[in-house]
């Protein structure tokens, strides 16, 4: 968000100036209940608003719930433009066979935030070994200071001290860690189209996601995953426990997940549509 309003800011000295302002997240102020959150959420809305609303200016969203959510701001609709994601390499993240099992591994990729649901997945985990569900669980990403729900390094350390649970913070090589995990799981609270099911799709992997925006425009129920309630740690671990005893349900939505990855999330069909809006607004 802070780009969005910076660049915004600084495109006003220059009267005419197309704006193309991309929000791939609405950032932990629009998601706290809190009476300083709703009072953010105000001044960031009306700011925006004013913004947007420019003649040569247009807001790139991911989902239909972020355009909704701009609308209501008071955003133009004709100012909104949904372009589903910053696209994925498929030519180069390529599904692989799975690695052997049990265990079955669980992956999640992000920042370490309360907001993505880490500390829910954490419970979940925790379910699945009590129950005796053979699960190894990795957390790939780093902490995030500058974000309120940022999860301290030392409690990531201490849940990997935890059996099967492995803090593996940043990771370089995305396709081998696909490769060597059986399932994706973003538990988060809100998404603009994330990145890491994409990747975890284009590798053939099937998700479970919250019923969330931008997680759902991804993991679709029974089709290339499955969704459940946010911040329930409970039905997460159900839906993982599903998953990891089912081996030919996983083989069948991680198809799937590669399929809509490729038709419709590719860098390619992605970059296509965001040179057309470049082009719409240069006027050629």
């Amino acid at each position: 968000m802070k780009p969005a309003l910076l660049g915004s800011l600084a495109a006003m000295r220059v009267p005419g100036t197309a704006v193309v302002t991309s929000i791939t997240g609405v950032g932990s102020a629009f998601l706290s209940p809190s009476l300083a959150g709703r009072i953010a959420k105000g001044a960031l809305g009306r700011t925006l608003a004013l913004l947007l609303n420019r003649r040569r200016a247009r807001a790139v969203v991911q989902n239909p719930d972020d355009r909704a959510m701009l609308a209501a701001l008071g955003v133009k609709p004709d100012h909104i433009v949904l372009v589903p994601g910053s696209g994925v390499e498929t030519d180069r993240l390529r599904p692989a066979p799975e690695p052997p099992s049990p265990p079955v591994r669980v992956s999640f990729v992000g920042r370490m935030l309360e907001d993505k649901g880490v500390r829910a997945l954490i419970e979940a985990h925790r379910i699945l070994r009590r129950d005796g569900v053979p699960v190894e669980l990795v957390l790939a990403g780093e902490p995030d200071p500058e974000n309120p729900t940022s999860i301290p390094r030392g409690e990531l350390e201490a849940w990997a001290c935890e059996p099967g649970v492995t803090f593996a913070g940043h990771v370089s090589d995305i396709a081998d860690l696909w490769a060597r995990s059986h399932i994706a799981v973003l538990p988060s609270r809100r998404e603009g189209l994330p990145k890491s099911l994409l990747e975890a799709a284009a590798c053939g992997r099937p998700m479970v996601a919250t019923d969330a925006p931008g997680c759902r425009e991804v993991a679709i129920p029974e089709r290339t995953g499955l969704l459940v309630p946010v911040d329930d740690a409970a039905a997460l671990a159900a839906a993982l426990a599903r998953l990891a005893t089912d081996a030919e349900l996983r083989v069948r939505l991680g198809a799937e997940a590669r399929r809509l990855a490729v038709e419709r999330f590719s860098a390619a069909a992605i970059g296509a549509q965001t040179v057309a809006l470049y082009r719409s607004l240069l006027g050629r």
